[in-house]
C-alpha cells in the first residue's frame, strides 16, 4: 500500500460485507496507521449514505487484532 491507492478496508477479520473504501493520503510508521480520503462505506451488505465523512485512519495490515494472511483487512484494488 502507498499513497494514492485505492483501499478496501474490511470492517471486522473474515467479514466481507462491512467496509469502507478510500484513496490512501498518509502513512505513518510511527503509529502503524494510514488516513484515507473516504469514497464508500459499506454494513452488512448495503451501502451506507448516512455516514457523513471526509476521510478515516485505520491500522495498516499486521497492526490489528487478529490480523493474518488468510484473510487480508485492507487490500489495494486501485
Amino acid at each position: 500500500m502507498k499513497v494514492g491507492d485505492i483501499v478496501k478496508c474490511f470492517d471486522f477479520n473474515g467479514i466481507d460485507s462491512c467496509y469502507m473504501i478510500g484513496r490512501v493520503v498518509s502513512i505513518s510508521d510511527l503509529y502503524g496507521d494510514f488516513r484515507a480520503e473516504f469514497i464508500k462505506r459499506v454494513f452488512d451488505g448495503v451501502e451506507d449514505k448516512k455516514f457523513k465523512t471526509d476521510f478515516f485512519s485505520a491500522p495498516v495490515q499486521g497492526n490489528a487484532f487478529m490480523d493474518n494472511d488468510s484473510f487480508p483487512r485492507i487490500q489495494v484494488i486501485g
